[in-house]
Order: structure tokens, then sequence, then C-alpha cells
């Protein structure tokens, strides 16, 4: 027998397996022939001698290991039994006879059934007889395909966290230029692929961050991984803020290139500057609000405070020195463990305390009055990490309440007087009225008596005087009358009731039916609205402007007046007009005056008290009274009264 090794070698260049041919020859010493049985039977490969119809005559013991057999087992199978007779077999069998050598990946059966992949190297030789057979050494090659599959997998999935990452993943080679970009970088850059790739990033920098780009570039490509933000524009001019990671590639222990991944963080810079601006008026407004506010944790301690806060209680020149600080290094210790105590109760509880009324000291030992507010804070899962407090400083309020309580009582004193002084006033009107009248009415009677006594013997001059005395008793006694109606003006029972003005105007006109037929007079109204408010002092004020309106008629025309009612948004507006007299300009102010007269009382009859009590009567129901009036042409007398519910 005679035997030759034929090495093969890996893709790594290295020796993975043997190929040994084995030829019969007698001349062969039985020592070699030992040995050379040695070597095959603790050989890696499952090694069979076998003919070329596919009948195993001989295999070693790495063979049964692999596939499960015994040798007699073996024998009994033939090739047919270890191989899936499948096309990769039959096409390895077509190229073995064919060059009489075959190498090809197969797939083996193992006596269990299961199928494994392995690496098949077959040659056809002939014995010294001349006869056929077949080498075959079969490699189990199970771990390097799973090997093979694992890197696969790994291949795909890298890939596919580089083509559909939503960051933009690239490769740069050693000058900058891009040997490998992802979609999210074709978005970002605003270019295609193919202009992309073998172009440098440094177009895509903004120029004020470029030096230091490249400064990050060049730590990178010395073997530091470098993280860093920096401004980015694409080619359509949009412009990015991006977080940006760049590290090494290394191949064969040498730095090729650089890998980055860029997130792009524009959403979230202008994010954080809005934050920050908001902060800044944020804290803008409260240093600048009157009051005092502060925020405190769990522990006590300031973690904001305003500037009137820390200012006038802490003693510090910023809000940074006050940070941290608790009661009890501002205030005495007795006040200190009071309001810590009224901290932990808000803390510990979670009720609010609502404008609870404090005296504390200032920095400068003088007391202030506040009214105080403290809430809890809480976090996004609702738990209380400390609390919010704003008091307020109330002691000029405080002075004015105490001031304004002292006032209230002298005025709630002087009020109880000048009451007792109006029931005084009054009685003393009515009193005054009555015993002014009884000598007047005696006046009156005994000069009616002595003009029908002595009428015959009395000249006419004497009869004039008479008239003229009696004449003088009577215009005493309806002044009279006027002065105690101006003083009971205004204080009537006050309850408003339901008023249908047209109806209120034909009781005035019933009341004054004969002066008015007298004159001819025509009053002109219609469709009045209903309104609520006091019923007896709008008569009295509407009773006195018209039959001041028939009193002043024009004697080239007759009488007529018009009556109409405005509803306004918080009072009802009032017009009466005339076509009489007229008054001028300079007197529209004084008419409403007491006892002031524009006419003798030749030409009109009258006390000059009738507008003043008009006047007096619409300011206690809350509204004003004047007039528009031309000589000769009339007047328009208008009023408000205020609404009543």
């Amino acid at each position: 027998m005679s035997f030759s090794f034929s090495p093969i070698i890996s893709e790594k260049k290295t020796i993975d397996k043997l190929s040994l041919v084995i030829e019969e020859n007698s001349g062969i010493l039985n020592e070699v022939e030992h040995q050379l049985r040695n070597v095959i039977e603790h050989s890696s490969l499952a090694i069979f001698l076998t003919e070329p119809s596919g009948g195993i005559m001989d295999m070693n013991k790495t063979a049964c290991e692999m596939f499960g057999y015994s040798p007699q087992e073996f024998q009994k199978l033939g090739r047919g039994g270890i191989l899936l007779q499948d096309k990769a077999l039959e096409e390895s069998l077509s190229i073995r006879a064919e060059t009489n050598e075959v190498k090809s990946e197969l797939t083996g059966i193992k006596k269990n059934g299961e199928h494994f992949p392995c690496e098949v190297h077959s040659v056809i030789y002939k014995n010294h007889r001349g006869e056929k057979r077949t080498s075959t050494g079969v490699l189990d090659i199970s771990e390097k395909k799973r090997q093979e599959q694992q890197a696969a997998n790994n291949r795909e999935a890298f890939e596919s966290l580089f083509h559909n990452n939503p960051d933009a993943v690239y490769a740069f080679d050693l000058e900058g230029n891009f040997t490998n970009v992802n979609n999210s970088s074709i978005v970002m850059t605003e270019t295609e692929k193919k202009e992309l790739l073998n172009s440098s990033f440094i177009p895509y920098i903004d120029e004020r961050d470029l030096p230091e780009v490249m400064d990050h570039s060049r730590k990178a490509l010395s073997g530091e991984v470098q993280h860093y933000t920096t401004r980015f524009i694409g080619k359509k001019g949009t412009k990015r803020v991006l977080d940006v990671t760049n590290f090494p590639i290394y191949v064969n222990n040498e730095i090729t290139g650089i890998y980055g991944i860029a997130k792009d963080i524009t959403r979230q810079v202008k994010a954080e500057k809005s934050m920050r601006e908001e902060r800044n008026m944020l804290k803008a407004i409260i240093d600048n609000i009157p009051d005092y506010i502060f925020v405190k944790d769990l522990e006590h301690r300031s973690i904001l405070v305003n500037k009137k806060f820390y200012k006038n209680f802490l003693n510090v020149n910023s809000e940074k020195e006050a940070l941290g600080l608790t009661p009890l290094d501002y205030f005495d210790e007795i006040k200190a463990r009071e309001i810590i105590k009224d901290n932990e109760r808000v803390l510990i509880s979670g009720e609010s305390v609502i404008n609870y009324e404090d005296v504390v000291l200032n920095k400068d030992g003088s007391q202030e009055t506040v009214l105080l507010t403290k809430v809890p804070l809480t976090n996004n899962e609702g738990d209380i990490t400390g609390l919010v407090g704003i008091a307020r400083n109330i002691t000029s309020l405080k002075k004015q309440k105490l001031e304004l309580e002292r006032l209230n009582a002298e005025l709630e004193d002087r009020a109880r007087e000048l009451s007792v002084s109006n029931k005084e006033l009054e009685q003393f009107a009515y009193i005054a009225s009555h015993d002014l009248q009884e000598p007047l009415r005696m006046i009156t009677g005994f000069l009616d008596r002595l003009k029908t006594k002595y009428e015959d013997q009395l000249d006419e001059k004497a009869l004039q005087y008479i008239e003229i005395a009696r004449d003088g008793a009577l215009r005493m006694r309806q002044l009279i009358l006027d002065l105690l109606e101006f003083s009971r003006a205004g204080r009537w029972e006050k309850k408003p009731e339901r008023i249908f003005l047209n109806e209120l105007v034909d009781e005035i006109l019933k009341q004054q039916q004969e002066n008015i037929q007298e004159k001819r007079a025509r009053i002109i109204f219609s469709d009045l609205p209903v309104i609520n408010a006091e019923k007896t002092p709008l008569q009295q004020i509407l009773s006195n402007l018209i039959g001041n309106a028939l009193k002043y008629h024009s004697s080239n025309s007759l009488p007529e007046v018009k009556i109409e009612v405005k509803e306004k948004e918080k009072h009802w507006h009032f017009q009466i007009s005339d076509n009489g007299i007229g008054i001028e300009e300079e007197f529209h102010q004084k008419i409403f005056e007491i006892f002031k007269r524009l006419y003798n009382r030749q030409q009109y009859s009258g006390t000059g008290l009738g507008l003043a009590i008009c006047k007096k009567i619409v300011e206690n129901m809350g509204g004003k009274i004047w007039v528009e009036s031309k000589p000769g042409v009339g007047s328009r007398f208008y009023f408000t009264i205020s609404k009543q519910n």
C-alpha cells in the first residue's frame, strides 16, 4: 500500500485540511502501515475508501463518530445512506467522473436523521491491480456555517441600522470626503447621493463652527471618540443644529477614516432657547412684582426667591447667595421654627394656606404685616417636592383700614346726629309752617271782614290797600307751603314700583285739566315705556315741568307740550319740550336755584321754588336735570333717573 497527503489551503492562507490518497502496495512494511493507520484514525476528517459506484470499503474512527454508524453498518449503507441525494451530489459525482477529483459542499445525514452541512473532497485513483478506488474526506462545517450565518445576520442588521437610521449615519476618508451615507444624510445635506459621495463635509458646516469641527475631526482621526454640536447648512439653505458623534474606522489596526452619527436637535435647541427666554421673562416678572415670592424644597431650603424677598429679608445681593438658605438663616429661632412648622403642615397634608395674615420682621428690624399664601409644589407623578409661597405687604392697607374704621365710626356718629337734626328740622318746619299760617289766616280773615263791613265807607285807595295786604298774606302762605315742600323733597319712602308712564301722564293732565282747557293747550305723548321707579317724586317732577310749560307760554301761539322718554344703558332719559317764551342762555343754570325768578309777579305767578324742588328730587333719584332754550323759540327740559330693578 502507498499513500500521499495533499494540503487544503483556506482563504486565510493556512492549512485547515489534508487530502489523503492511499494505494495498495504489498511491499510496504507493517510498521509503516501501522503508523499510517494511526494517523488516519485520529484525523479530524471522516475518511472513506469506497468504490466509484458508492460502496464503502473502509472508514476511520472519525467517520463513525461523525455519522453515528459502526463499520459494519457503513459497509451495508453505501454512499447513498450518508449523503443527501440532491442536485448538488449529482453535480459533484458528474465532475468527479470527468476529472477524477471533486471538492464541494454537500449535506450529510447522520444515523439519527439529522442533516448537517459538510465539505467533501473526493479523489478517484487506481490501485496496484488497476482497480478504481475512491478516497473521500468529509469535514463537518456546521460551526463554520453558523458563524457565517451570524456574520451575515450582523452585516444585514448593520446595513439596516445604517440605512434606516432616522439620524444621519455616514463615513468619510482621511481627507474628509464621504465614502458612505444613509438616506437621512441625503435628506439632511439636501444633496443627491451620487453627488454627495466623494465630496467633502466642509461646505455644509457653518463657517462660525468650522474651526472647532475641524479640530474634532483631527482628534477622531488620531483615535479619540468625539462628541459635539454644530450648526449645519443644507445645500438648499436649510439651517439645522446637529448633535454629532465621530469615531475612528480601524482596518488592520490602522485608522482609515471616520464613522459618524449626526442627530438633528434643531427643535430641541429652539425649545430650550424658548424655555430659557420664558424663564428669563418669568424671572423678570417675579423680580419686579411688589410681593414676596419664594420656593422651598422638602428641607425648607430656598430654591427660588424674587428680588424683593432676598433684598428685604435675607440681606443678600443676589438670588444665588439666597439659594439653600432656610428660615433659621434669616429669622430668629422662635419665628423660624414657627415658619418651618407651618411649612411642614403644607408639605405633609398637601393642603394650601390661603391669605393667612402674619407679622414678620424686616432686615432693618421693622415689623411688616403680610398676607401669606402657600401651596404645595408637585412633580409630574404628583409627589410633593416643596412649596411655593407668596406674601403681600399689607402694612399700609392695615393702617388705612384702621383709619377707615375710625372715620366710619365718626361718620356714623355724625349721621346719627344729622338724622336727629333732620327730624328736629322737619318737626320745626312743620310747626313753623303751621304756626306761621295761623296768623296769616287771621290777617286775611280780618281783611275780608273789614272789606265786607266797611266797603261802602272806605274810599278806593283804602280798598286798594286792603287788597294789597290780602295778596301779600296769600303769597306769604304759598311761600311757606313751597318751603315746606322743598324741605321734604327727597325724603320719601324709597319703594320702587312698576310705573306705566302713559297712565302717570294721564293722571297729571287730569289734575291740570282746567288750566289745559283754559289755554287750549296741546299735550303730545305716546307709547311711553313701563319703568321701575318711585312714583310720587316722578309725578311731582313731571307735574312741575308740564305746569311751567303751560304757565310760560307765548301769547302768539297756543301752548304745545311734548313728552318723550328714551331708555339708556344705566338710566331713563326724559325730555319735556314746549313752544313757550324761552329762556336766555345766561339763566339756564340759575333757574334751578332757590327763589330765582326771571319775571315779576305781575307777569307770572309763583315763588321761584318749583325748579329747585325738581332738581333736588332728580338728584336724589340718581340723575341730573338741565335745559336747552332760546327766547321766542321754546324750551326743552331734560332729566334722567337711574334704572332700578
